[in-house]
């Protein structure tokens, strides 16, 4: 039988079909991983049966996530499933629609699962993969967990088991305040850590740390003074103190596994702190100048320091990502490198946003 060297197919039921060659598996392996989540999902996997046990496979699915780059969801809190997903691709901004497949905002995502929260009817939270809709529903929080507060969710890599935590309590009471855990999967009610808020925290710091920042296996509460940081692995959750700046003036972001902080007390100069998540030590990275997005917008707002806001970072210690305007009209990728300027405008209104990457991950 004549096998045309020149034209190759999927796997060798289709090259008998064809009289051609077919591409080995681990050539179709390192192929796969260079396309994104969601051609994968909606398209590849249907080629043929081979390719989807390539894409379906644990295996795959661990390297692709890893070789996956970051992107953010942007949704309408008053229609959250009106939402966008943005991304860098070959250094253009890619923007589509995001439907997660249930009504409600994004709370926190990780690996490409996120946390929603749904409170149209009875507040409820659950944990889906936006891209396959794939989804879980979370146990209720007990009358004696109290309400929460805000929620993370954060990957633990020894167990391959995900935690959802949340600071819960009634009221701002500190002997009421607790740290709630859910590890998916295994926990059927929401767990309390055993520590004594009390010793973490002065009656005054309670009102800090109403929301939360996921760093790879390390959730943080961070603060002007100081940042709790609970490793979800141990369970263990130690006070760290906060940069020490003459001005403590900037915010706090998730980059890559540690947590930063962005310098804004000068005018343009902005410097770049890194927190070691287990030691808690901070160092100073580097400066960047944002002059030239000053000489781009500031035409656009009467008080243009107040008005633009870092959000996250698209990658890490790379690419920054800025909200101009109180309504968040306009979004600004920033390259904290070379100065480069990328944007894109949305319609006036109230925004909640988070960091995400598209995966094909999901809970065994």
């Amino acid at each position: 039988m004549f096998i045309n060297p020149y034209i190759f197919h999927c796997c060798k039921r289709c090259a008998r079909k064809r009289n051609s060659r077919y591409l080995p598996r681990d050539i179709v392996f390192q192929f796969l991983l260079h396309l994104p989540a969601q051609l994968l999902h909606n398209v590849v996997r249907h080629v043929c049966r081979e390719w989807s046990l390539v894409i379906c496979s644990p295996n795959f699915i661990q390297h692709h996530l890893r070789n996956s780059t970051g992107g953010v969801i942007i949704q309408q809190k008053l229609s959250p499933r009106n939402g966008i997903y943005v991304e860098m691709r070959r250094g253009c901004l890619e923007i589509c629609k995001f439907d997660c497949g249930v009504d409600g905002l994004v709370r926190s995502s990780c690996n490409g699962l996120v946390v929603i929260s749904d409170e149209s009817e009875l507040p409820n939270l659950y944990v889906t993969n936006p891209l396959t809709k794939q989804w879980t529903i979370l146990p209720p929080f007990s009358n004696l967990t109290g309400h929460y507060w805000n929620c993370g969710l954060a990957f633990v890599e020894s167990s391959m088991e995900y935690k959802v935590v949340s600071m819960c309590g009634d009221g701002y009471i500190v002997p009421k305040t607790r740290i709630a855990v859910l590890t998916i999967g295994v926990d059927e009610v929401w767990r309390h850590i055993d520590i004594d808020l009390c010793h973490l925290l002065l009656p005054t710091e309670l009102s800090f740390i109403w929301f939360l920042l996921v760093t790879g296996g390390y959730v943080h509460w961070p603060s002007s003074k100081f940042v709790l940081t609970l490793n979800v692995e141990t369970e263990i959750v130690r006070r760290f103190p906060a940069p020490q700046l003459p001005k403590m003036f900037g915010s706090f972001l998730p980059m890559g596994s540690n947590l930063s902080f962005i310098d804004e007390s000068g005018k343009f100069s902005r410097d770049v702190w890194e927190m070691n998540s287990v030691t808690g030590e901070w160092t100073m990275l580097f400066s960047f100048d944002s002059e030239p997005l000053s000489d781009r917008f500031k035409g656009m707002f009467s008080n243009y320091t107040k008005s633009i806001t870092p959000r996250f970072w698209l990658v890490a210690r790379e690419l920054l990502v800025f909200s101009l305007g109180f309504g968040q009209i306009l979004w600004i990728v920033y390259n904290v490198k070379t100065s480069e300027i990328q944007s894109f405008e949305l319609e006036v209104g109230r925004y909640h946003s988070e960091a995400h990457v598209n995966s094909l991950v999901w809970l065994e």
